[in-house]
């Protein structure tokens, strides 16, 4: 009968095929996947049974503070740790930049030796942060965690001649070395979402009105305190959409002989697109562009209301991942030519908070 030796090898081999095939990983969407321990990811790869991920997106690479270039390599070319590839810990979005899908953060994402990555350099020329190539996604930390290599593991020696076989010792496989896993990076600032704000102000208004005489006609400009309040969703870093009301205290206007003054109310109700960027990871700025029905009331009773465009500029300041400071600057230009009464240009300049969901 034909006897079979386990020798180390195959012991290693073999732990290594049986801890693959019982590892459940996690898949999202576009099929990439991920472990729920670096061992099992490790497994996996060394197993041949791994799927390695695949970038679905495209970013330009951005240098951060301290960076000076950055250059595209395979990631094997990292060193020689990285010959089997990498396992690391799938994290979210953080400093302009997206890490993996939502479902595989907190897992372990394995990556191809062969993988395209950008290596970003100080002054000096050493480098100090990797990324995926493709789409410039983040790693947990300034570089992947490898894929341990597994030291090889020398073959039993054969046994002297002798008249009776000599029992063979198998030698254990050596233990593997546990390794730390990177601490979890913060939570990064959400950017899509929707949100509410208010801002308190001025409006700046102005009338023209042609009345029976000079006590009742009006011609000159007005700034009262005004509010403007309302909600949003930013679909991305880029595009966002407002609804918005805008309001405030009577403007007062004198009459062309000063002998009486006309309290006038004014309303705003609109809805605009804002586009614009992060400057920094705190501030944020953006343009507005959209519609209004800006009603006044009318001198002879009643109201006067006209559709307008709106345009505009817009900042937030980051206190919280929640809550920003707000600043608005509005502008309604006049629409058409009312013979009387003659509204002219609506600007509303103010400052509050923004609460993100």
């Amino acid at each position: 009968m034909r006897t079979f030796r386990f020798t180390p090898i195959a012991l290693v081999a073999g732990s290594l095929m049986s801890a693959a095939a019982w590892a459940a990983p996690t898949t999202d969407a576009t099929g990439n996947t991920g472990y729920d321990t670096a061992a099992e990811c490790d497994a996996a790869v060394l197993a041949g049974q791994a799927r390695f991920y695949q970038p679905v997106t495209r970013m330009p690479t951005r240098l951060q503070k301290g960076e000076k270039s950055v250059k595209t390599v395979k990631l094997a070319d990292l060193g020689p740790e990285y010959a089997n590839g990498a396992c690391d810990l799938g994290v979210g979005r953080q400093n302009g930049r997206n890490g993996v899908s939502k479902v595989l953060q907190g897992k372990y994402v394995p990556f191809a030796p062969d993988m395209d990555v950008n290596v970003y350099a100080d002054a000096t020329g050493k480098p100090v942060r990797a990324s995926m190539a493709q789409c410039d996604n983040r790693f947990a930390g300034a570089f992947p965690r490898p894929v341990p290599v597994p030291a090889p593991v020398a073959a039993a020696p054969a046994p002297a001649p002798a008249p009776a076989p000599a029992p063979v010792v198998v030698a254990p496989a050596p233990a593997p070395v546990p390794v730390a896993a990177p601490a979890p990076a913060p939570e990064p600032r959400k950017v899509a979402g929707p949100y509410v704000f208010g801002t308190l102000g001025a409006v700046n208004d102005s009338v023209v009105y042609h009345g029976a005489d000079a006590s009742t006609s009006v011609g000159n400009t007005d700034r009262q305190i005004g509010t403007q309040f309302g909600a949003g969703y930013q679909f991305n870093e880029l595009l966002g959409a407002e609804v918005f009301f805008q309001g405030g205290k009577d403007h007062q206007y004198g009459a062309v002989d000063g002998s009486r003054t006309f309290d006038v109310g004014a309303q705003a109700l609109g809805a605009r697109v804002t586009l614009g960027g992060q400057v920094t990871d705190k501030l944020r700025l953006f343009g507005k562009l959209g519609a209004a029905r800006v009603k006044h009331d009318s001198f002879g009773g009643g109201s006067d209301a006209k559709t307008r465009g709106v345009y505009g500029v817009g900042a937030t300041y980051s206190l919280t991942d929640k809550l920003s400071l707000r600043f608005d600057a509005d502008h309604f230009p006049r629409e058409g030519r009312s013979n009387n009464p003659r509204w002219g240009n609506v600007d509303y300049f103010g400052a509050g908070v923004q609460y993100n969901f």
